[in-house]
C-alpha cells in the first residue's frame, strides 16, 4: 500500500480473503489507517474516514492529484538525505502538506506515525537506503481510479457511522486495547487514547447497526472484547499474526487477534 501503518491488515485479505462479504451497498471504513482492506477489496463505492486529517488530506491528494503527487514524492527521494529528511519533518509540522507526509512516511523508521505532546510528528529516518516508493505513476494514477467513488473524511468513528444505511458493508479495526493503565501510543486516538469506554461506545453502536449491515470486525482475542458483542449474531475467528510494529522480522512477536463478524 501506499501508505505504510502500524497495525496494517494487509495481511487480512492474503490469509482469510473469504472473511469478507462480496454482496453489500456502500463500505465503510471509519479507522482507515493505511487503507489496505480497502485497496484490496476495490469496492464500487465507500466512505472512508480517519481522525487523523493529516493522514486524511494525503488520500484528497492521491484521489484529486495522483501525478502531481507522485512526480513530488518521486523528486523528494531521489534527493533522499539525512539533513533531507529532517529540514522536511521541520517544515512539515509547520505545514502539514500531504507530499511531506506521503515523503517522510516512506522513509521514516518502520513506517511509524507517531506525535509528541505538541502535536509534532517526531519519528527518526528509517534505516532503509533504498526502495523507498516501489510503485509507479501509472500506481498512483490506479489508485486514484479506486478513490474516485469514495467520500473520504476527517472525522471520529461514530460521525461516519451515523452515515450507514441498511445494506451497507463496515470493517471496523480500531486501535486495539490490552485494558491496562499503561500509555501505548499505537492506541492514540487523535489528540486522546482510545479507551476502554470508547470501545464500550463503538461496541454498542455496531451491536445496533448488526441488524441491517454485514460488520467485520479485527481486535484482540480477548474476552473483554468478545464480551462486547453478545448476541447470536455474531462468529468469531481467531487467528495468529506478526505484530509489524517492531523494527526488525526477529522481534515482531506473534499476537492473537479475532476476527468478529455477522454473515
Amino acid at each position: 500500500m501506499i501508505i505504510k501503518w502500524a497495525g496494517s491488515k494487509k495481511w487480512l485479505f492474503k490469509k482469510h480473503p473469504d472473511i469478507f462479504p462480496t454482496q453489500y451497498n456502500t463500505y465503510f471504513e471509519p479507522f482507515l489507517g493505511g487503507g489496505a482492506n480497502f485497496f484490496n477489496l476495490r469496492p464500487e463505492k465507500s466512505y472512508l474516514s480517519d481522525i487523523n486529517g493529516k493522514l486524511i488530506a494525503v488520500y484528497n491528494e492521491l484521489k484529486n492529484n495522483p501525478e502531481k503527487l507522485f512526480d513530488e514524492t518521486n523528486q523528494l527521494i531521489k534527493s533522499h538525505s539525512d539533513d533531507q529528511y529532517y529540514a522536511i519533518r521541520d517544515e512539515f509540522n509547520l505545514t502539514s502538506k500531504p507530499l511531506h507526509f506521503l515523503y517522510l512516511n516512506r522513509t521514516c523508521y518502520n513506517g511509524i506515525y507517531r506525535e509528541n505532546h505538541s502535536g509534532k510528528f517526531n519519528v527518526p529516518i528509517g534505516r532503509r537506503t533504498s526502495s523507498f516508493l516501489p510503485f509507479t505513476k501509472e500506481d498512483f494514477k490506479y489508485f486514484s481510479e479506486l478513490l474516485s467513488e469514495s467520500t473520504i473524511k476527517q472525522q471520529g468513528f461514530m460521525e461516519t457511522l451515523s452515515h450507514v444505511g441498511e445494506g451497507d458493508f463496515i470493517y471496523i479495526d480500531p486501535p486495539y486495547i490490552k485494558f491496562e493503565n499503561n500509555y501505548d501510543s499505537f492506541r492514540k486516538y487523535g489528540k486522546d487514547i482510545f479507551s476502554p469506554e470508547d470501545l464500550g461506545a463503538l461496541a454498542a453502536k455496531l451491536n445496533e447497526l448488526s441488524k441491517k449491515n454485514k460488520i467485520l470486525i479485527s481486535n484482540f482475542d480477548l474476552d473483554n472484547v468478545k464480551d462486547l458483542f453478545p448476541g447470536s449474531q455474531w462468529n468469531f475467528k481467531s487467528v495468529q499474526q506478526s505484530s509489524n510494529i517492531s523494527g526488525t522480522n526477529s522481534g515482531r512477536k506473534k499476537m492473537e487477534e479475532v476476527l468478529i463478524y455477522n454473515y
